[in-house]
């Protein structure tokens, strides 16, 4: 099925930005994605997420403080639509409670495809796992 919109998280951002084992699948991913004019959404909470992961990286010496500058130039070039709406912290909260969850995070990414009725991709394979049986729209790279 085609879709004019899809949901990335920030594991599936991150996969773009650092070296790791996915991140060629998921730069052809994107790469696909953009030429088919489809719009790369994600909840505000992305940039938020992606930027304390990349800035962890740097603190612990695993990135230069240029390359996590670099990163953020990049993460901020993307052509992604951040998107809040007042329904996603209910929703997130309704997941939550669902999938018997701590933390909230990757609750809103799930709200958000939901929302719009669209697929969610991830490389957190947790995620995956925990939602895929409740919510077949999340997407596995």
């Amino acid at each position: 099925m085609k879709y004019d919109q899809v949901a990335v998280d920030a594991s599936f951002l991150l996969q773009m930005f650092l070296p790791e084992k996915k991140s060629a699948q998921a730069e052809t991913l994107w790469k696909a994605w953009v030429g088919d004019h489809v719009e790369i959404v994600a909840p505000t909470l992305v940039a938020f997420e992606v930027s304390s992961v990349i800035r962890n990286k740097v603190f612990r010496g695993i990135l230069g403080e240029s390359e996590g500058r670099e990163i953020l130039g990049l993460l901020r070039q993307l052509d992604i639509s951040l998107i809040y709406d007042e329904e996603l912290m209910d929703m997130a909260w309704e997941i939550g409670t669902i999938l018997n969850t701590q933390n909230l995070y990757d609750c809103f990414y799930i709200a958000l495809a939901k929302l719009l009725r669209i697929p969610l991709w991830t490389t957190d394979k947790k995620l995956f796992q925990s939602a895929q049986k409740k919510f077949a729209f999340v997407n596995l790279l």
